[in-house]
């Protein structure tokens, strides 16, 4: 049966009590048959530099505790303005402009199928808009005419009547088309320029939001820069150990039998 140090001598364990005198006793075992030896290696920062380490370890941990390692920085006033319009501009003005764009286009598609008012029915649209106008016109128009033959001495004759409703009619007419063609024009440019306005207005309004949130995201940066210096102060400070200048500080220890 192995016992206590014959195992411990197989398995080449070392036993260390801090008393060198005692641990040269318990470990005896290891080198009374001529075993082999043991070699420990300590290396690290000097023992000069070991306060400035400790120290840093403080200053590090207190940093920790006061959450100066972890900072990040919060959204700046001009951020919170940028994305106040950017919700404002998605909500509200984008939607207004689309709409208005989509009824223009509306109105540019009709012109160009020739449907509603731009079509051959336009020109009664126009005069059934107009109708208490063309009344008055009209009777304008047949007193006109009638003050005429009265003068010329054909007043009353059915000839002279045929003539004045044609003028009348003609003159009606003529006030509906230039109406028409008036409308029609309004209509198409007015909706032309709904829809560059709109585009014009869309591109504005994001790129003035844009403008102040590339400024709140520079402030945002420089306080994320403010906020981590001192998490950069402690990285150089302890990258700085292990510096060619600071070296390392090495102690090895060998130990074996005879």
């Amino acid at each position: 049966m192995i016992d206590q140090y014959e195992f411990e001598d197989i398995m080449g364990i070392v036993v260390e009590t801090g008393c060198p005198s005692l641990d040269k006793k318990l470990n005896s075992h290891i080198c009374y048959k001529g075993g082999g030896s043991t070699t420990v290696t300590e290396s690290g920062v000097p023992k000069e530099f070991r306060p400035y380490v400790e120290r840093g370890l403080a200053d590090a941990e207190q940093a920790r505790q006061a959450g100066n390692l972890s900072f990040v920085a919060g959204l700046t006033p001009a951020q919170k303005e940028a994305q106040e319009m950017q919700m404002a501009l998605g909500r509200e003005t984008l939607p207004g402009i689309a709409g208005q764009s989509q009824a223009a286009r509306g109105i540019l598609g009709e012109a160009s199928r020739g449907e509603g008012i731009f079509g051959t029915e336009g020109y009664q649209i126009v005069a059934d808009d107009m109708s208490d106008r063309l009344q008055t016109l009209g009777d304008q128009a047949r007193g006109q005419a009638q003050t005429a033959s009265a003068i010329g001495g054909g007043l009353g004759s059915a000839r002279q009547q045929a003539m004045t409703e044609k003028s009348v009619m003609d003159t009606m007419f003529n006030e509906v088309s230039r109406e028409l063609q008036a409308q029609r024009q309004g209509r198409t440019a007015s909706a032309q320029n709904v829809i560059n306005t709109g585009s014009d207005v869309g591109a504005q309004s994001g790129m003035g939001a844009a403008a102040i949130e590339r400024v709140g995201t520079a402030q945002q940066q420089q306080a994320q820069r403010e906020g981590d210096t001192e998490y950069q102060g402690l990285q150089r400070f302890f990258g700085l150990l292990g510096s060619p200048a600071v070296g390392q500080e090495s102690k090895s220890t060998q130990s074996g039998g005879k």
